[in-house]
């Protein structure tokens, strides 16, 4: 069994479990590695900052950071760069930015945590790559660095360099890297010994309300948001939602796209199935129920709908995510 080592970029305000749920899936190989008799670790894991000693996490504990990422001494076999909120601090940072590029070029494998591709991108690495990260940071990727092509709605991606989508699902592109490394097997184990799916279904969107949708701050648009929320099950249609604020469709259908960037249709579908979502999860009624309370016209034209915009069946949503 191959020994490698995985170096985890942080800094201050990293989120935690960028750092800690990839390191996790590597400790459980190890783990399991062990008990299996082999005769060494298949992974050693460093945390890497602007220096050694100490970082503050964003929910507030402290890491500590073994290693400094401008020390030429460092070979990684994996660098990986976490984020978090404080990620654009972090980007303007040159001479950081600089040390990341130097390691990465004395990397073999190279991948970003979450949101930490706005970090990896500064140092040209993504530039005519496919590339994910999580789903509010998406947009903001895509702007700053036009050269990649941002996947907004996948788990993790693999082109050349990687990169996984929002907070947890570094764990889902760790368990990824181990079974490349040394087969499903151990990955399947490591996935059951954390309790996560080895390979989940569906993308970005079955976890974030109105994906696709900006925030308005037009007093009438947030209204009739607000309403389309709290209302999935009524006649939503553009006719009633315009008389609804007294506009004209066509100046409504401007107004709603131009504040919240999407269509009033595509808004009211994501709200309903969002709404179907939650009512998948709590509680244990037909599908037929559901699609009528969130205004669909039939079990089928909801079936259709979620499968395109979730990825996967209200079935199999709801024999994953039921509480």
């Amino acid at each position: 069994m191959r020994h490698r080592s995985v170096v985890i970029v942080a800094f201050e305000d990293v989120q935690g479990l960028d750092v800690f749920g990839p390191a996790d899936v590597f400790y459980f190989a190890n783990y399991l590695a062990e008990i299996a008799g082999a005769d060494q670790a298949p992974y050693t894991v460093h945390v890497a900052g602007q220096a050694p000693g100490p970082i503050r996490t964003a929910a507030g504990p402290m890491i500590h950071a073994d290693v400094s990422v401008s020390d030429p001494r460092l070979r990684p076999d994996v660098l990986l760069i976490a984020g978090g909120l404080a990620v654009g601090a972090a980007a303007s940072d040159e001479q950081f930015v600089a040390h990341i590029a130097d390691l990465a070029g004395r990397s073999e494998e190279v991948g970003s945590i979450c949101s930490g591709a706005l970090l990896l991108a500064e140092t040209g690495l993504l530039d005519g790559r496919r590339a994910t990260t999580h789903w509010a940071s998406a947009a903001k990727l895509a702007e700053a660095h036009p050269d990649v092509e941002v996947a907004p709605d996948s788990i993790y991606v693999h082109d050349g360099v990687w990169s996984s989508a929002g907070v947890t699902a570094g764990i889902d592109l760790a368990l990824q890297l181990l079974r490349t490394h040394h087969g499903a097997e151990i990955a399947a184990d490591a996935a059951r010994n954390m309790v996560v799916y080895v390979k989940r279904s569906g993308g970005q969107q079955q976890f974030s309300a109105q994906l696709a949708a900006q925030s308005s701050t037009h007093p009438t648009i947030e209204d009739v948001c607000a309403y389309i929320v709290d209302n999935p099950g009524a006649d939503l249609s553009v006719t009633t939602l315009a008389g609804r604020v007294a506009m004209s469709e066509r100046s409504f259908q401007r107004l709603f796209s131009k504040e919240v960037g999407t269509s009033p249709g595509k808004f009211v579908e994501q709200c309903r199935i969002d709404a179907g979502r939650r009512l998948l999860e709590s509680t244990s009624e037909g599908l037929s129920n559901i699609a009528r309370r969130c205004g669909f016209t039939s079990p089928e034209t909801f079936l259709r709908s979620f499968k395109r915009l979730v990825g996967v069946s209200p079935t199999e949503y709801r024999q994953r995510f039921a509480t």
